[in-house]
C-alpha cells in the first residue's frame, strides 16, 4: 500500500467512524426520544428553579431590609429569619446578622446575643459585618447585665474596626466603661487611655477624665 493510499484509508476510516457514531446517536435518540425530551425538560426545570431561588432570595432580603429601614423590626426580623433558614452562603449569614440588629432595636437582648453568635460562628467565611456584630453583641450583653463579656466583645470589636473608622474609638470608650462596671479597673484604664491619647473631640475629653478618676 502506498503512502497516499494509506493516508486515504486512514481518512476514510475516520469518516466511517464518524458516520457510524452519528448513525448510532441518531438511532439512540429515536429509540429514546421520550427520555431525551424528559432530560431537556428536567434541565430547563432545574434552571428555572435556580432562577426562582435567586429571585426569591433577593426579593425576601430586600423586603426585610426595607422594613428594617422603616423601623418595622418585628416583620423585618421574621423575613430575615426566613432568608436565614432557606438560604446558606453570604445571604444567609447576612440575614442572621440583620435579624440580630432588629432584635437589639427591640431590646430583645438574649435573642440578639444568640443571633450575633450564630453569625460570628460563620464569620471566618463571611467577615463583612464582624466588627459591627461584635459591637452589637457587646450592647446586647450589656443589656443582660453581663458587663465582663460585653467588655470582651467590645474590646474584640476595637481590634477589628479600622482606626480611621469613627466607631473604633466609640468601641474603645465603651469597652472601658464595660470593664469599669465589671470591676476590671486596669483594663478600663487601658481603653480610656487609648481614647484619651488618639481620640478626638468630646470623646477624648471624657476618656481623659474617666482614666484620671480611676488612677
Amino acid at each position: 500500500m502506498t503512502t497516499t493510499t494509506a493516508r486515504r484509508a486512514k481518512k476514510n476510516l475516520k469518516e466511517d467512524q464518524l458516520v457510524t457514531t452519528t448513525f448510532r446517536l441518531t438511532e439512540w435518540a429515536q429509540a429514546h426520544f421520550n427520555q431525551v425530551i424528559i432530560g431537556v425538560v428536567a434541565l430547563v426545570a432545574v434552571v428555572a428553579v435556580l432562577v426562582f431561588v435567586a429571585n426569591s432570595r433577593e426579593s425576601g432580603a430586600k423586603q426585610a431590609e426595607r422594613e428594617m429601614g422603616q423601623g418595622q423590626y418585628a416583620t423585618a426580623k421574621e423575613n430575615f429569619q426566613q432568608v436565614a433558614d432557606r438560604f446558606g452562603g453570604a445571604q444567609g449569614a447576612s440575614a442572621r446578622f440583620f435579624k440580630a440588629e432588629c432584635e437589639l432595636h427591640q431590646n430583645d437582648y438574649k435573642a440578639a446575643a444568640d443571633d450575633y453568635d450564630a453569625y460570628l460562628a460563620r464569620v471566618k467565611d463571611y467577615p463583612m459585618f464582624e466588627g459591627s456584630a461584635l459591637m452589637g453583641k457587646a450592647l446586647a450583653l450589656e443589656g443582660l447585665g453581663n458587663y465582663l463579656e460585653a467588655a470582651n466583645s467590645m474590646a474584640a470589636a476595637v481590634d477589628k474596626i479600622d482606626v480611621k473608622d469613627p466607631r473604633h474609638f466609640d468601641a474603645a470608650y465603651s469597652a472601658g466603661e464595660f470593664y469599669q462596671h465589671a470591676g476590671h479597673v486596669p483594663d478600663a484604664i487601658k481603653f480610656f487611655d487609648l481614647v484619651a491619647k488618639d481620640g478626638t473631640g468630646d470623646l477624648k475629653e471624657r476618656a481623659t477624665v474617666s482614666a484620671a478618676m480611676l488612677k
